[in-house]
């Protein structure tokens, strides 16, 4: 029997999707939402098991409900949240603690240790990165100092301590393979983009054993088998969203706006750029091709308007209502500070709080929400303006993906910020036909896109954007002058 359909897992930093495609189409998607765990404040978990859990209950609906056998399938691709890690027992198959989620904050007090000792600029240059808790180096460092558990087994091969990806491929195929990919493993603080190899000096640095660790993987390899199906196409989400929207040349900017929000320039193999403003990172080793990009990490994208919907206003319609808001002429000049969990790119404040700036008496929730809203177009600009400073490369347009480009005001506004236009597609899962490209690259994607252009308001929306800007730097300032940095 021919197998004429593919799967693509999508683990996210929200909920786990499973896609099931078809000569290029997305036949049917179904979701499942996790829990979020904050047991301290600045801290993020999720269970292991329940986002395990989830992908089988997805798995077993998908066959079910579609009438397919796994001889249907042609590949399971996988796509997932980047710097969320997890430590298991290969013996018991259990987790040791929850995940320890990318926005976790837990590690801050190591990194400022590290960088007052002068090792930024090692970390930078072996991975494009730079110290910062966002990242996984020093959650794996906190699970060997504070889970004795961790520590005893270390290097005996019982230990295996990996991110979200390589906990499902060694879920789906039983314990028989343990890997991961570029991609991935790029986010860790421990992999080298020069040698692209895990990196002796810095395991030393972070007191990590390598035998801890997943073996790196071509993103188009063979990653084992789940009854049967070849798991064929591992990456992670925002590469795999570069991937997906063709952005191949370089200067090509994609920006995902999900929980978080991923600015990704192509570089292709110039992975020599640095600057601490903006990351230098992976963004696929195939087994034919390499490429690298530039990256500026927001991490409040979605997750504040969650958090305004949730903390400051109980709706259940706030995609409507963050449509709407930005269509009325803004009466106010209240700003937000986007720090619900420290500042991203390019400022990197781990420690800074989220405020608003500029409420009067006369202030209603409509401008608290289009100043949420105008902080995240506000970031992008941030970060744009950096990559072409340090890229020397002028950006005319941005592919834009992620739930949050539904609210088309917001896209528009952002156009008109940049002065650039955007391009908006009609579906949101570039993610997981990026890595479905990897599976099947012969496979043409037809997806509908809206071009948005730039307004004759360019200088006044500049001019707000300007403001912001600067309320951001001051604030800065004056929390580094109280710091005593």
């Amino acid at each position: 029997m021919a197998r004429n359909y593919q799967m693509v897992l999508d683990q996210s930093t929200s909920g786990t999707k499973l896609l099931l495609l078809k000569d290029g189409r997305i036949v049917q998607r179904y979701d499942k939402k996790h829990k979020q765990f904050y047991p301290q404040n600045g801290w993020v978990e999720h269970d292991p098991l329940e986002i395990w859990d989830n992908v089988e209950a997805l798995l077993t609906l998908l066959f079910q409900e579609n009438s397919l056998e796994y001889s249907d399938i042609s590949a399971l691709s996988i796509t997932n949240q980047r710097e969320t890690i997890l430590a298991w027992d290969k013996t018991t198959g259990e987790p040791i603690y929850n995940a320890i989620v990318w926005q976790c904050n837990r590690s801050a007090a190591l990194c400022e240790s590290l960088i007052e000792q002068g090792m930024e600029e090692l970390i930078n240059q072996k991975t494009g990165l730079r110290i910062d808790p966002y990242f996984s180096g020093t959650k794996v460092k906190w699970l060997y100092d504070e889970l004795p558990e961790v520590a005893e087994k270390s290097g005996t091969g019982e230990l295996a301590i990996g991110t979200i990806d390589s906990w499902l491929i060694w879920k789906l195929t039983e314990g028989a393979v343990f890997a991961t990919d570029a991609s991935n493993a790029c986010r860790t603080l421990l992999y080298n983009i020069n040698t692209k190899t895990w990196d002796d000096e810095l395991l030393q640095l972070f007191s990590i054993d390598h035998k801890d660790l997943p073996e790196i993987r071509k993103a188009d390899s063979v990653f084992g088998a789940y009854q049967g199906i070849p798991i064929i196409g591992v990456m992670a989400d925002s590469q795999a969203a570069l991937l997906g929207e063709g952005c191949r040349a370089f200067g090509d900017v994609k920006i995902t706006m999900g929980t978080g929000c991923s600015v990704m320039m192509q570089i292709n193999k110039q992975n020599s750029l640095r600057d601490l403003r903006i990351l230098t990172t992976t963004a696929w080793q195939q087994k034919k091709d390499e490429a690298y990009a530039l990256e500026g990490i927001i991490r409040s994208c979605g997750d504040a308007i969650n958090w305004f919907s949730q903390a400051i206003t109980a709706t259940d319609d706030i995609s409507e209502r963050c449509n709407k808001v930005l269509l009325k002429r803004k009466e106010e000049s209240v700003f937000f500070i986007p720090a619900l969990q420290g500042l991203g790119a390019p400022f990197w404040k781990n420690t800074e709080t989220a405020a608003f700036n500029g409420i009067t008496r006369t202030t209603t929730q409509e401008e608290l929400l289009r100043a949420v809203l105008e902080s995240i177009i506000f970031q992008i600009k941030a970060v744009l303006d950096v990559m072409e400073e340090v890229s020397n490369q002028p950006i005319n347009q941005v592919f834009i993906d992620g739930g949050v480009s539904k609210n088309r005001p917001l896209m528009s506004l952002l156009a008109t910020l940049l002065n650039k236009e955007v391009i908006v597609s009609e579906v949101e899962e570039f993610s997981a036909l990026g890595v479905a490209m990897l599976a099947e690259p012969t496979i043409q994607w037809e997806i509908p896109q809206e071009r948005f252009q730039p307004s004759i308001k360019q200088k006044e929306v500049y001019g707000t954007y300007q403001k912001w800007k600067r309320l951001i730097e001051q604030e800065l300032s004056d929390s580094d002058g109280e710091s005593g940095e």
